[in-house]
């Protein structure tokens, strides 16, 4: 839990304040995001989580937060998905701040690519990981001994492929021009990404 909250503080200063203020780099701002959203948090409070639940045995190996990343699947996929998709948000936030970006000399990848190919592309990008990972949850509906875990993965994989829909419905009418629209859609994806914490007790 330490590490959590250490690594992602001091990523977040980083990323915010100067001399530091890595959000004027592409490389680094995206590095940031992933590693907090989709490694930190989620192999930090799953070490923590397994060393609560399991007694203080092993803590030290079963529970660190590189033995549950590395050896666990649950924790690796969850990293995974929770990885791209913070590259995902990492990149769309910039779409709608282009203007703010090129006048701060801020060369983010919506300022160098253009934001209708950054658009276009996290929006192909998070389709594909939903579909992905619902399809992979409701193949393993079909695999699994229990009536309960029948269940879970139905409902995880429903979800996921029910977020895919979503993710490319809500796009279609955004004009990624018009920041005022692009940030809508954005905030949509924050609230997809945090719903998809409420379903992570369901994958199994």
């Amino acid at each position: 839990l330490n590490v959590a909250l250490w690594g992602s503080g001091i990523l977040g200063t980083m990323y915010s304040l100067p001399p530091f203020r890595l959000k004027r780099f592409p490389l680094l701002a995206a590095f940031c995001i992933v590693a907090v959203r989709g490694t930190i948090i989620n192999a930090g409070f799953f070490a923590h989580a397994k060393a609560a639940a399991f007694g203080a045995q092993g803590t030290a190996a079963a529970a660190s937060v590189m033995n549950c990343l590395l050896h666990d699947p649950r924790c690796m996929l969850s990293s995974l998905f929770f990885g791209i998709f913070g590259i995902v948000i990492a990149l769309m936030k910039d779409v709608p701040d282009v203007a703010g970006d090129e006048m701060s000399n801020i060369r983010s990848f919506s300022v160098r690519v253009g934001q209708d190919r950054i658009f276009k592309a996290m929006r192909r990008l998070l389709f594909g990981l939903f579909v992905a990972f619902g399809a992979g949850f409701v193949r393993g509906a079909f695999l699994a001994p229990t009536k309960f875990l029948v269940g879970c993965r139905t409902l995880v994989g429903v979800a996921s492929l029910a977020a895919a829909l979503s993710v490319r419905d809500k796009a279609q009418p955004v004009n990624p021009k018009d920041s005022s629209e692009v940030y809508g859609y954005y905030m949509h994806l924050w609230k997809l990404f945090y719903l998809s914490y409420l379903v992570l007790p369901f994958a199994r």
